[in-house]
Formats: C-alpha cells, structure tokens, sequence
C-alpha cells in the first residue's frame, strides 16, 4: 500500500512540475528591473554589438511629482526607412553625462536610425526646455540627443528591456555671473570639424530656437579672451568663416543668440526682393555650393577653404567635397582636395559620382567609385587630358564627356568620348561619331541625345547616342533642355553694327525638339552678361537671370525670369543678389547661389525657394 502510494504522488509530483512549465511558456516571466546608475562623470552602458540597425523610436517625457522621468524605446529597423522593424531585448550602447552652464543632458547613442519626433510643448511644467539633436558626421553611427534643463538637476538612470529610463530630480545650486566663450558653429561641430579640446558644447539659445557652442564658465574677461583666440587658431582651417567671441551671462541662463558675431548673419540674408519686399530664404547649405542629388536623396555639396600655413601644401582657396544624407548627417568624401568643382553628378545606379575639377592649367574629369573607395582620373585613363563638361548615361555606369583626346592640346582636340565602367580596363574609352570634333561646350544627356553647342558658329547640336549621328537643333552659344526632352531653350547672340564697330546682345528662345517651332521669350539681355538658364523639374517652367531688366536695385541687380511653356506667359519672379540659381530637384524649387566676403573670409551659402 505505501508503494503503491508513493507511485501516485511521484505521478502527481510530474504533473504538477509539467503544468508549471506549460504555463512558463505561455507567459514571459517580468524581466528583473535593471540596477539604477547614479549620473556622475560620464556613465556608459547598454550593448554596443546590437549592430546599426538600432533606431531610437520615440521619447517620452513624464512629470512624476517634482520628478522628470525620460523614456527612450528603441527597437530594430525603420519602417520610415524602408527596413522592416522588430523587438529587441536590451538598449544600444549609450554614454550619459550632465553639463552645466547651461544645464544640458547629454546622451550618445550608437544607433544608424532615430525616427523620434521632437515635440518641446509637451515639456511645460518639467524641469526640460526642449531637446535637440546632434548627428555626427565622423566614426561610427553615432547620435546624440541634448536635453536642455531649466534648472541644475541629479540624474539616475536604468535599462529596461529595450528601454533607457532616465529620472532628473531638481538640484538647487547657487546663480552667478560669469564669462563665456561662444562659437555659432553648430553644424561644424555636427562635422567633426571643431576639436574636442576646444571645450565647446552645444546649447540652445534664448527663444529656444537657435544652437550655438559654449564654453564652461571662466573666472574673468583675461581668461575668456585667451581661450577665444586659442579657439580661432584651432579653427582656422577648418572653418576659417567663424570667430569666437566672449560674452556674459549667468550660469542658470540661456545665452542670446549672437548673429552679427561672424557668418551666421547670412542666415537671415534677405537675398531676393519680392514684390517690393527683402525675402529670406531657407538655407540649404550654410557653407557650401550644391552640386547635385543622389538617387537616395543625398545632397552633395562643395566647401571652400584656405590650407594652413603650416601644411606641405598649396596656400590657395581649394574645395572640399562633403554630403548631406536624408537624415541630415553631413559627411566629408576622404578624397583629395580639389581647385574649383565645376560640376558633379551620380551614376544611375547611385555608385559613381563624376566630379569636374578646374585646375589652373586645365580641366580634369574624376570619377569616385563609392562601393569601392576609388578614385579614378579620368584623363590619366585615356579620356582625355582637358574635359569641358560631361554627363551619365540614364540606365548604364556610361560616363560621357567632351574632352581632348590624342597628343594635341586645346580645344582644337576636343570630341566627344564615353568611359564605360562596365568594360574591363583598358577597353572602356570610345569616340561617339568617329572623328566628328567637338567644341567648348557643356553637354546634357536627356533621351538618349547628346546636345551640346558651338559658340564660334552659334548652333546647338544633338548626338544620338545609338546611331551617332549629329543634328543642329537651334541656334545659340548656350541653352537647357526641359527634363522631359521636348523642349530646348537657347541663349542667342545678335549683332548690330554701330559707328564705332558693333554691340552684341542676347536673346532668349525656346524650341519644341518635335516640331521646329520657335519662340521668342525675352530680347536685349546685355552684352557681358552670361544668363544662369534651366528648365523647372515640371519641364513647364524656363527660368532665367537678367542684369537688364527695369526694376533692378544696386542691392539687387538680377532679375529672376520664368516663362512658362503651355500658356506662353513671361514674368518676373523676383530680384536676387546673385545671378547664380539652378532649378531644384522638385517641382517649383529652385537653388540660389550666393557668394559672400566677410571679416576677410569668402564662402558659398545655397538657399533653397519653393514657390507657392
């Protein structure tokens, strides 16, 4: 009987551990909560080999009593990116550290996504201002998120799962007066650009709308204006445009925004004239000349400066080549420096950018292979040793160009060539229409036609590129061809003789490629100028520049014409500083190109305007 009894509680015994287990799997058991890390110095944590696919989703800010408590989620992919999302179990490598004067939290986070939206009303009542974020150009994918404080606070933070759980409690410290070093040069900060042992950190200003750098409180005006002249020499290369400058202001405070320090006035530079009234515009690069887009939507830019004096190098203005992504983080090409970029433009598959460098002596055409981190000169490879222009073919890594080829030199050499990357070396080099000559011309590709003009006979010809054969298709020194391929609008010499010799004018015409019809848009444009002209991305739209239109100011002496196709109907756009403008990559946008000098620096800054 007692065996018998033992059996039964042996079966009930399994049973009971079988249940437990049944149920174990249905549930997750709670995970164990993280231990709390107080804030002091600089406290590390989370799991760095979680790899770049991190993106921080969202943040919350809630006020518990006179506690603010910050929740980071985090999870994998970005459905915004077009990668599919999942859970993760742990929070990605993240270093966390207070600054004061003013009072910031800074978290570093290594994540390759954050599609968080910053929302500061929902900050009222908590010890938070607002955050902002700094994406950096150099190393690793790296984010970090500023929390600006209103007040001194101790912080403890904790892992939950894929959460980063952050409390700030109110932390009364004593306000002073003190000096300060500031530096508007946040998006150089952004790009590596301004060193660490300058002791700059970044903050948002009075209004909480504008970021600047600062230094750590200094004990007097010597030691601040010691450390701003420290700053200068470190920077002058780099962003030789910005100047350090000292200020006052308490160490609980915001400091004001100082834009007439240095270059950050351009930012509200009314550069055109519209309907009577100066205009500022967005600003698309604040230091640099676009150059073109990327299939992805990457903006590539260049960016001028001086070497310094101590460098084994040139002491001559040279440019830089740097990108902006579509999630803002600006990035140098670790490529040499050039002269002067003329233009760029990426292959259709995304992989190559053509880069045209003028050099003193002559024009060289690059290409950057991206995948493969090459550098290839062009001239070096049989295309030619002086380039005018070039273009991609539409669907294959075929590079096109106007450029001298065999031993000649000068334009009498010139013809148009092809560099197929798709070829083994050596066999890539082609002449389009055998020994047809070319001319000192830009060129476009657009439906598989090459068109270029010949500015000593005053014709604008296409090149099929299958058949190879050359047609005129207007008259004209210079033209743009609309997006769509059905219409060419030319830039057109007229001469008139006069007593003393004669005077030379320009006139604008479009052509419709299918028809022959011509028309005439805009007559009298003056002899010297040289009119920026292109086609909106809608192809309906010509805009144009003119010096010589009624109206023009000493402030601002362009006229910006558009003259659109289906209702053949010319009219002002407005007055602009700068004859430099290009149409954007989408409807109704175009840029504007404006060069300044200022506390004997020079440097590009491109607007962007998007018309109603």
């Amino acid at each position: 009987m007692q065996k018998k009894f033992s059996c039964i509680l042996m079966i009930l015994l399994a049973a009971a551990c079988l249940f437990v287990s049944c149920a174990q799997e249905g549930q997750q058991t709670p995970s164990e909560p993280q231990t709390e890390k107080q804030v002091a110095g600089t406290v590390t944590g989370g799991d760095p080999s979680l790899g770049d696919a991190v993106n921080l989703k969202d943040i919350n800010v809630e006020q518990q009593g006179e506690n603010t408590v910050i929740t980071m989620y985090f999870l994998n992919g970005s459905r915004l990116s077009g990668v599919d999302e999942s859970k993760l179990s742990a929070v990605p490598g993240y270093s966390v550290k207070l600054l004061s004067s003013p009072y910031r939290l800074q978290v570093d986070l290594s994540v390759g996504y954050w599609d968080y939206v910053e929302n500061n009303e929902t900050y009222d009542n908590s010890i938070l201002y607002g955050l902002f974020s700094a994406i950096h150009s150099e190393g690793e994918k790296k984010l970090s998120v500023f929390f600006q404080l209103n007040n001194n606070a101790k912080a403890v933070l904790s892992e939950e799962d894929d959460k980063l759980v952050i409390t700030l409690s109110p932390d009364e410290q004593g306000a002073r007066e003190a000096y300060f070093v500031g530096l508007n040069a946040y998006e150089a900060y952004e790009q590596g650009l301004i060193p660490e042992d300058a002791g700059l950190t970044p903050t948002m200003c009075e209004g909480l709308t504008d970021v600047t750098l600062v230094s750590a409180p200094l004990r007097d005006e010597t030691s601040a204006q010691k450390l701003a002249e420290e700053i200068d020499l470190k920077i002058a290369s780099a962003v030789p445009a910005k100047k350090a400058y000292v200020f006052t202001m308490s160490t609980d405070g915001l400091p004001a925004y100082n834009k007439d320090a240095d270059t950050e006035s351009v930012k509200e530079e009314p550069v055109v004239l519209k309907d009577g009234m100066p205009a500022v515009l967005p600003v698309l690069v604040e230091n640099g000349r676009y150059l073109c887009t990327t299939v992805q939507g990457n903006i590539i830019y260049a960016r001028s400066y001086v070497p310094n004096s101590g460098e084994d190098t040139e002491q001559v203005l040279k440019e830089r080549l740097w990108m902006i992504e579509t999630n803002g983080k600006k990035t140098q090409f670790e490529l040499p420096d050039f002269y002067g970029i003329e233009k760029a433009a990426v292959s259709a598959d995304g992989r190559y950018i053509g880069i045209l460098d003028s050099g003193i002596e002559n024009k060289v055409l690059y290409v950057y292979d991206m995948q493969d981190n090459i550098l290839h000169n062009l001239g070096e490879e049989g295309l030619g040793t002086i380039t005018t222009s070039f273009a991609w073919d539409a669907e294959r890594p075929v590079i096109y160009a106007m450029s001298g080829v065999g031993a000649a030199e000068g334009t009498s050499s010139l013809q148009l060539v092809k560099y197929d990357f798709s070829r083994e070396g050596g066999e890539r080099v082609e002449a389009i229409g055998g020994d047809m000559p070319g001319t000192d011309s830009k060129i476009t590709l657009v439906n598989g036609s090459i068109y270029f003009a010949d500015k000593t006979a005053g014709e604008i010809y296409a090149v099929d590129t299958a058949a190879e054969e050359r047609r005129k298709v207007a008259d004209g020194i210079d033209f743009a061809v609309s997006p769509d391929g059905n219409h060419i609008a030319a830039v057109v010499p007229v001469v008139e003789a006069e007593e003393e010799g004669s005077s030379v004018t320009f006139n604008i015409t479009v052509t419709n490629l299918a028809t022959g019809e011509k028309r005439d848009v805009f007559q009298g444009i003056g002899e010297g100028e040289s009119p920026s002209i292109g086609f909106d991305a809608g192809s309906d739209i010509l805009y144009f520049t003119t010096y010589s239109y009624e109206g023009v100011t000493e402030d601002y002496q362009v006229a910006i014409m558009e003259y659109t196709i289906s209702s053949d109907e010319l009219s002002l756009m407005e007055y602009s500083k700068t004859e430099r403008i290009m149409p954007g990559v989408n409807v109704g946008e175009i840029y504007v190109i404006n060069y300044y000098s200022q506390n004997e620096d020079s440097f590009y800054v491109t607007y962007v305007q998007t018309e109603k």
